[in-house]
């Protein structure tokens, strides 16, 4: 009898793995080395956070870890924890480790990532070390305990030098996401089963969180499980208990990830119901997808990538007669905002629209959104091993179908017959290569 197969555990991991974590700690030793040196500090404290309770209660959300402190330490469920780093000396870790009876405590302090530490277990807030007597440090972290000065608290100039570190990914970083796209990618399989035998928005989205393996609490964002005309809200936020009847179902959007050791994933698929028209669309947009996929390459202007996706769409709205006018045309009139009113992607990795999407440098430098595409969350020159998600759509949204009604160059029989049906995304994510992007969803 085969035996059951155990999840991974950070003390169950390979060689490899660990190899690969311990090249990603240096590092980051030298990223936040570098980071103080040019902004005049001697070291930094690094705080995980803690659960708050809610107004007037005394029962607390789940805690979402400081991204900064989960970049060094790959625990998710670590709380009221610290690391101290000073250049030249191995990085401290306090690590709360409370006596509790009322809840489980997970004993991290010996775990394999701890040789890379200097671990000191703490069961208090008051065994954490006097951080005013350390001079010239500076503080990453929620501001309710603001140990140190306004100014040293969260100061724009580190701040800005580490999350612009943060775009390109050590092979660690990838190695995360792509656990973590695995996990999706189960989740996915079972929520297109789910869909084709008829289940409700809500059974499908339990279906993906059972396929993961994950608590709705573990996953990176709320997923997006959209049945019929529910894909033209971009965000839909609800799964509703009733089922569709089946002749009554048309399409199912899903937008949901996954979480692997902090890291997250973000990948969308759409599916029709019945062959014909609406299917043939789909099939289309993949195609579309991939080739900007493959786009995806070091050097790349993101803006510009933007704007094949929009001329790309309006060809296809072309193709299935929903447009009147050449793609070309649509795009520079703006109609093609109508259809993809959302920017094509964003970085990806701790956190899932990770940081210093509009920025250029180390300094900060913002280079905003062109004013026609005010939503684009990536703005730069695609760097190598940026993780970023290609992500076009296309969508029959009322209200803005309602911004240009009796639009000339618009088929509006067609958008009609599409209207029940919402909309379609298509979602990877990719590592940015110098020739050829690496595709973690597929």
């Amino acid at each position: 009898m085969r035996p059951a197969h155990k999840p991974e555990t950070i003390n169950t991991v390979t060689e490899k793995f660990m190899g690969l974590f311990q090249q990603h700690i240096d590092h980051l030793v030298q990223v936040t080395t570098a980071a103080l040196a040019d902004t005049h500090y001697d070291g930094l404290w690094i705080y995980s956070g803690h659960p708050e309770n809610n107004f007037l209660d005394d029962m607390a959300p789940p805690h979402s870890i400081n991204p900064h402190f989960k970049w060094w330490v790959p625990v998710p469920n670590v709380t009221s924890s610290v690391i101290h780093f000073v250049p030249g000396h191995k990085p401290k870790v306090y690590l709360h480790q409370p006596a509790d009876f009322w809840h489980k405590v997970v004993d991290n302090s010996q775990d394999k990532w701890t040789q890379y530490f200097d671990v000191e277990v703490i069961g208090h807030y008051n065994q954490l070390p006097d951080f005013a007597a350390y001079k010239n440090h500076a503080w990453i972290g929620s501001k309710e305990l603001q140990p140190l000065s306004a100014q040293d608290t969260n100061p724009d100039a580190i701040i800005n030098h580490l999350h612009f570190s943060r775009i390109q990914k050590t092979e660690y970083e990838v190695h995360c996401i792509a656990e973590a796209n695995q996990s999706a990618l189960k989740g996915h399989h079972a929520a297109q089963e789910a869909f084709y035998a008829g289940a409700s928005e809500y059974e499908i989205h339990m279906a993906y969180l059972q396929a993961c393996q994950h608590n709705e609490y573990q996953m990176p964002y709320g997923n997006i499980v959209a049945l019929n005309e529910n894909p033209a809200v971009l965000h839909y936020q609800y799964q509703s208990r009733e089922r569709v009847a089946t002749d009554q179902l048309k399409s199912f959007l899903i937008d949901a990830g996954a979480s692997y050791k902090g890291y997250a994933a973000d990948i969308t698929r759409t599916y029709a119901y019945q062959p014909g028209r609406f299917a043939e669309m789909i099939k289309m947009m993949d195609e579309k997808q991939q080739m900007l996929c493959q786009k995806a390459v070091t050097g790349q202007d993101y803006v510009a990538l933007h704007e094949l996706a929009h001329l790309s769409i309006s060809e296809l709205l072309c193709e299935f007669e929903v447009i009147n006018c050449s793609a070309q045309t649509a795009v520079e009139s703006g109609l093609s905002q109508t259809f993809f009113p959302h920017g094509l992607g964003h970085y990806l990795g701790l956190q899932v629209h990770d940081v210093s999407g509009h920025v250029i440098d180390r300094q900060g430098t913002v280079k905003s959104p062109p004013k026609a595409y005010p939503f684009l969350r990536l703005t730069d020159h695609l760097r190598e091993n940026a993780v970023i998600t290609i992500e076009p759509g296309v969508y029959f949204i009322p209200m803005l179908l309602a911004e240009i009604a009796k639009h000339k160059d618009v088929n509006w029989q067609k958008v009609t017959e599409l209207l029940p049906f919402g909309g379609i995304r298509i979602e990877d994510n990719v590592v940015v290569k110098s020739t050829v992007p690496l595709n973690l969803s597929r």
